[in-house]
């Protein structure tokens, strides 16, 4: 889960305290009471539970019918009271959040009239009804919302609620493998005394930086009785420190100096990954301290025969956090699958029993149930639900969620 500053924490308890992302809402609905009025929803359910769209004796029940069949829909049409069979025509258009029309022509199916398609989720649309029946039209028209919430663009700023665009993506399949931080022999600089004599003086201590040129200690020679100093050959990190002073310097090492602005991760590979890995792979480096990005460069044998190959991997470390010996995992990248359509798992939120995002229109947000595919740790593959280009939230989601929630949405048709 991602850490949130204190003080955004008390900015989004504030934000729902005072119910701000209601607030554009609110103001919304006083400015449309007097269209309400002229458009109400219905309220009366019908013998099948459907709604009641009653004018000048005739009526009809529009259903949403979703038992053991996709979401279609039934309707019941009577004049004066007698069930009309024929010569009928009806019509439903809905008109969803972004502009798409979905429209419905009727069948009578024997006992039902029956509206050719079906009612892709989620059902939150305008709707219009109109009949022709006996040379008369009727018409009836309403806002049935649900799983949207309007949040006006300040506080969706303040509360840190970003969106992206849905596109194509590249889903990637990676195995994982382990390993640990380890000093490329190249990288070791050893320093030895140019002429044995006695320590008189010590520079450095280990796990002192160093640079190139700086004194590491001073000798005195023992043949000239000249003192002299070492200085280290490179930048980097004393790993080693042989000598104190008063002791003799001859011909053995007496500091190890390490550059550690890189690192190698050796990843174990075993029998069963092996056929997959290969050099040039991406390897995603994840430790304590480190997530990046880097390359398989070489495969190498285990050593003493262990069941394993070795992958070496290099790993930037230009601030010095890293230190050999470190455990570290490599999820190398043994296929990409490029999909039309992905959104990032950040995004998704469970709602009902959907796995949704939520888009963004304007100031208007609302779900969107998706079927998903391929997935990695990043992004997943979407079937359906969603279309390239809609702009869906991907940072703080869950307040979205938690809103629409609260606004107590209801899945009632």
């Amino acid at each position: 889960m991602q850490l949130i500053k204190p003080l955004y924490w008390i900015l989004v308890a504030t934000c729902l305290a005072i119910s701000p992302l209601h607030a554009a809402e609110d103001q919304h609905d006083d400015q449309d009471d007097h269209k309400e009025a002229q458009h109400e929803a219905p309220e009366t359910k019908g013998p099948h539970g459907g709604l009641l769209l009653q004018q000048d004796g005739a009526t009809v029940e529009l259903q949403i019918f979703e038992q053991g069949v996709p979401p279609e829909y039934r309707a019941w049409v009577t004049k004066d009271g007698t069930p009309v069979t024929d010569d009928v025509d009806l019509n439903v258009q809905l008109t969803r959040l972004g502009g798409q029309e979905d429209a419905f022509d009727f069948a009578f199916q024997g006992d039902y009239w029956l509206g050719n398609g079906v009612v892709t989720e989620p059902h939150s649309f305008d709707v219009e009804v109109t009949l022709a029946l006996n040379g008369k039209q009727y018409q009836w028209q309403w806002e049935s919302h649900e799983g949207r919430t309007r949040i006006e663009a300040d506080i969706a700023e303040q509360a840190g609620i970003r969106t992206a665009e849905a596109g194509p993506g590249s889903i990637e399949r990676t195995l994982t493998a382990y390993g640990r931080l380890t000093t490329a022999p190249e990288q070791i600089a050893r320093v030895r005394a140019r002429f044995p004599g006695v320590i008189t003086k010590v520079n450095v201590r280990l796990g002192d930086r160093v640079a190139k040129g700086d004194r590491l200690a001073q000798v005195e020679s023992n043949e000239s009785l000249k003192t002299y100093d070492l200085r280290s050959p490179i930048d980097g990190v004393v790993i080693e420190r042989e000598i104190s002073v008063g002791e003799i310097a001859g011909e053995q090492p007496l500091f190890a100096i390490a550059d550690l602005t890189t690192l190698w991760a050796e990843l174990q590979v075993f029998p069963g990954q092996r056929s997959e890995v290969a050099v040039d792979q991406k390897v995603y480096v994840k430790a304590e301290g480190v997530d990046q990005q880097a390359t398989v460069n070489y495969l190498l044998p285990s050593p003493d025969n262990a069941p394993y190959t070795l992958a070496r991997v290099k790993v930037e470390n230009p601030e010095g956090a890293l230190s050999p010996g470190l455990l570290i995992a490599g999820d190398i990248v043994v296929e990409s699958l490029e999909v039309p359509l992905a959104v990032n798992n950040r995004a998704l939120q469970s709602f009902r029993d959907w796995t949704v995002v939520f888009v963004q229109v304007d100031d208007t947000y609302e779900i969107r149930p998706l079927e998903l595919g391929h997935s990695d740790g990043t992004l997943t593959e979407v079937l359906d639900g969603l279309q390239a280009g809609d702009r869906y939230v991907v940072d703080n989601s869950y307040l979205i969620k938690a809103d629409i929630e609260k606004s107590g949405a209801s899945h009632d048709h």
